[in-house]
């Protein structure tokens, strides 16, 4: 795809303690290759110029020269300390897409399109909610910075939130338990 505009930054969040999962969730095998790799990988296709990646201390994996790591010390406190880790690393640029590194199917098209909108902006979940991947202008990095514990972007969405349907549901595939990844492998 064309390259995205340089002032757009793609946060991968990939600090997460996998409790649930028992386990490296992360390094864990889908469809062959380690599972936070689908979630790159569809950034790198998006045509974000510009890619972060926040890990915690233990993390295991990675990522190859495209990524800026950025290490969040405080990841045991919860996915707020991440958003805010990713926000201050990536404070030069003018617009940020957040993503779960453990969303397998989530699609660079749909990267792509939080990345091109404007104002924040949420993908809408299977409850109506909204979540992630999401996008945000700096009128909002300093509320991003500010969070912690396990607080995510979630609280920025108002009542008049702009909330984007997925092209398919199962894109919004959430991997947290390891009973979960062995569904998704057996499909």
């Amino acid at each position: 795809m064309t390259p995205l505009d340089p002032g757009t930054a793609l946060i991968l969040l990939a600090a997460g303690r996998s409790e649930r999962f028992g386990g490296d969730k992360l390094a864990a095998d889908y469809r062959g290759r380690q599972l936070w790799t689908w979630a790159a990988r569809a950034a790198e296709k998006a045509g974000f110029q510009h890619l972060y990646i926040v890990m915690a201390p233990h993390s295991s994996i990675a990522p190859d020269a495209r990524w800026n790591r950025v290490l969040n010390a405080e990841a045991e406190r919860g996915m707020g300390t991440s958003i805010a880790a990713g926000l201050a690393a990536a404070q030069a640029h003018d617009r940020v897409v957040i993503a779960l590194a453990d969303m397998p199917r989530v699609t660079a098209s749909h990267l792509r399109m939080l990345a091109q909108a404007s104002g924040p902006l949420f993908t809408r979940q299977s409850d109506g909610k909204a979540g992630c991947p999401a996008a945000f202008d700096s009128a909002s990095f300093a509320e991003l910075r500010e969070l912690d514990g396990d607080r995510g972007a979630r609280i920025l969405a108002g009542p008049d939130v702009n909330l984007v349907e997925p092209a398919a549901a199962d894109m919004l595939v959430d991997i947290d338990r390891r009973s979960e990844l062995d569904a998704e492998n057996a499909r």
